[in-house]
């Protein structure tokens, strides 16, 4: 049942928010459609990956090169909606440097068949901060009444919570793989799987709101 719940029913409740967010149409807003797209490209890397696991293929270097463009929606989305010429031209130089160290961490330093602990803990490093000053940001500018209304809120809310709570998890998973019980390992990946799905609800909950917008 664990293993039904990590590899079958958290992936496919990314169809969540993908479905509430075409019903809604929030493609028709730059912001919300990168994270559409981002949710449509997460959906087929799972489909892959279990694909390949299937059939007994090792499906970690999909993982190397999922980090990479991962990170390029995520940073492309907050160009968009922090809209701050500082933050815009920093989101451009990492977009840049970012995927040079991922494919140099894949060539040169790790295994591309082993989990990519170095540049996932990175880009969830960058990936918080982002959020942080996103907030930051949002509580100097708006009322503190339409905060939980505000439907961005929502969506950076999932990226916190994923990023921020799956950092220890990025950075030691192949010393958890390789070090303790299976029965430990599962725990952990049953827990990052929770995480996975608490972000798509919060994403679901971004889109709706978004509905009073348009």
């Amino acid at each position: 049942m664990q293993l039904f719940y990590i590899a079958i029913i958290v992936p496919a409740l990314v169809l969540l928010p993908i479905v509430a967010g075409l019903i809604i149409k929030v493609y028709k807003t730059s912001s919300f459609k990168i994270i559409l797209f981002y949710l449509v490209f997460s959906g087929i890397t799972n489909v892959a990956e279990r694909l390949l696991g299937m059939r007994h293929i090792n499906n970690l270097p999909l993982l190397h090169v999922y980090t990479i463009i991962e990170f390029l929606f995520i940073m492309r989305f907050f160009q968009l909606v922090l809209n701050h010429p500082a933050t815009v031209r920093l989101a451009g130089w990492l977009m840049v440097i970012f995927p040079i160290f991922g494919i140099i961490n894949f060539v040169f330093i790790q295994d591309i068949h082993r989990f990519n602990s170095y540049p996932r803990p990175v880009a969830a490093l960058i990936i918080i901060a982002f959020c942080l000053f996103y907030f930051l940001k949002y509580s100097e500018t708006e009322n503190q009444k339409s905060w939980v209304y505000y439907p961005l809120t929502w969506i950076v809310s999932g990226l916190l919570v994923y990023f921020g709570s799956s950092l220890f998890y990025f950075a030691f998973l192949n010393v958890l793989i390789e070090k303790v019980s299976s029965a430990v390992a599962y725990l952990f990946v049953t827990i990052h799987a929770t995480l996975v799905m608490v972000m798509y609800l919060l994403f679901t909950t971004g889109f709706l709101y978004a509905k009073n917008e348009r």
